[in-house]
């Protein structure tokens, strides 16, 4: 039986991709098609782009407006865990093994390589009971897993000089006001991030640290995997058939139903409806000054061409009402 601790792996060749929906096919394809006798590493960029886990909802877990208006894309992955920033400045490590039980939900493998590169360079980090690494008490990565029959996917995060900003508003914060929901779909667990490069003066460059980590996990035998022509049209056909569409990404969410109360013009507003495969459904606004917007909604699908049009009728409103709505708007999503 293979033992992951106990052996080099092979650097997969993603041919610096930083495309999400090519890099997550990239990791699908690996972990159903590649030799079950052989480990496999993957480390990637992504560009500016939100990942949320395989049984989250994209309403519940994103800041939707944030996102369209700041052309960052959404992504679901085949793993579950948490909602995710990526971008230029965050690393992404894939590891791809033989799947026991033994293994299952055992990420120290993985991760103990990467805490010992950096306690060599003087940084304290640690592995908590979440699986999550953390320098100064903050989270610089995340985890997840994977299997297929005989087959593990685990993969996560590294936080080294991501644009926080982007990070903490592009994800949902915890309702302010009074919000009922009801649904099955995994919630992310909130914590404070931080990016590595700015709790030391050492300068980790993140190509850097890419390139030393693949020589840590390639090992002596150092090996690196290139997909063959037919192997990239087999993954960018997965990409775009499945990481690219909107079925997958939104409409694959979970049924959520919501109900809320927020307070416009010093008036209490009640709403609430219900998202199935990405669209909204039995929605209702209990006031008579905006019972107008719940036709917007209803029978619609949660998309940026949705948001475009209710900012279109956003700016039709007269002055004295346009706050009151875009108060409203900003809460709905």
């Amino acid at each position: 039986m293979q033992d992951v601790n106990k052996q080099d792996w092979v650097v997969l060749d993603n041919r610096n991709n930083l495309d999400p929906a090519i890099n997550l096919a990239i990791e699908e394809y690996a972990v159903r098609h590649l030799a079950s006798h052989r480990s496999y590493f993957l480390v990637y960029r992504n560009r500016s782009s939100v990942i949320v886990g395989k049984h989250q909802n994209v309403l519940l877990e994103v800041n939707l407006p944030y996102c369209w208006e700041n052309k960052i894309p959404i992504f679901r992955r085949i793993s579950g865990g948490g909602t995710v920033y990526h971008d230029p400045g965050n690393l992404n490590l894939s590891f791809i093994t033989q799947y026991t039980l033994k293994n299952f939900n055992q990420y120290r493998t993985f991760l103990q390589p990467v805490v010992e590169f950096f306690n060599k360079h003087g940084l304290r980090i640690e592995i908590d009971e979440r699986n999550n690494l953390r320098l100064n008490s903050k989270k610089i990565s995340g985890n997840a897993q994977f299997t297929s029959r005989d087959r593990m996917l685990s993969h996560g995060t590294l936080l080294i000089s991501s644009n926080l900003q982007h990070l903490k508003r592009a994800l949902k914060k915890p309702e302010a006001e009074r919000c009922v929901v009801q649904t099955r779909a995994n919630a992310s667990i909130k914590s404070a991030v931080t990016n590595i490069a700015e709790e030391t003066v050492l300068n980790f460059d993140v190509e850097f640290v890419a390139a030393q980590l693949k020589q840590i996990f390639g090992g002596t035998h150092f090996e690196i995997y290139h997909f063959s022509e037919n192997q990239w049209a087999e993954i960018k056909r997965l990409a775009r058939q499945k990481y690219m569409t909107w079925q997958w990404n939104i409409a694959e969410s979970p049924p959520a139903s919501i109900e809320k109360t927020v307070k416009v013009d010093g008036r209490q507003i009640f709403f609430k409806y219900r998202v199935e495969n990405g669209i909204f459904r039995n929605v209702e606004i209990v006031n008579a000054d905006w019972r107008f917007l719940a036709k917007e909604f209803e029978a619609q699908r949660l998309d940026e061409k949705l948001w475009l049009r209710l900012k279109k009728l956003l700016a039709l409103m007269p002055e004295e009402k346009k706050a009151g709505m875009e108060y409203l708007l900003e809460r709905w999503f």
